[in-house]
């Protein structure tokens, strides 16, 4: 009895999903693959953004309405260090960039509780905290000033 030899179809390799990179053939991933890839970092994006965080920025200060008859207002402190706490998604808004991290403090409008001083006035932080949160700056976001503890405006002429 003779034996035969079977031959079996062969498939040739297709060639445009091999990249040449330093003399060694590279197979491109599936396109399967690269949908599956996507997915997942979408997911994993959601996930990580839909938490919430709080965080801490430092904003820097400074007078605008200045009360008639004053030329200036100079701080004690330029910089205020706030604490907020949102979704994570909240902080990608553009009031939270780092080039728009600057707080605006109507001096007229502070002043209306105080006495009256010839030069300087001091403000403590839950003073300036609720003004923020009165003022709705930042929406509900807003919690609390980490520093200063208390700030003094000086009225120039």
């Amino acid at each position: 009895m003779r034996l035969q030899s079977i031959k079996f179809p062969t498939k040739k390799m297709k060639t445009n999903n091999i990249i040449p990179i330093g003399g060694h053939h590279l197979r491109m991933p599936s396109l399967t693959f690269l949908v599956c890839v996507a997915i997942t970092v979408l997911l994993w994006v959601f996930v990580t953004f839909s938490r919430e965080y709080t965080v801490t920025y430092d904003y820097k200060v400074v007078c605008s309405d200045i009360p008639e008859g004053r030329t200036e207002a100079v701080l004690s402190d330029s910089t205020f260090t706030l604490v907020f706490k949102s979704k994570g998604f909240t902080f990608l808004n553009p009031k939270f960039y780092k080039a728009n991290r600057v707080l605006s403090l109507p001096v007229s409008k502070l002043l209306e509780h105080k006495g009256h001083n010839l030069y300087s006035y001091r403000f403590t932080k839950n003073e300036i905290k609720d003004y923020i949160k009165d003022s709705q700056i930042f929406d509900n976001y807003f919690i609390d000033i980490d520093s200063p503890n208390e700030i003094t405006i000086y009225l120039g002429n």
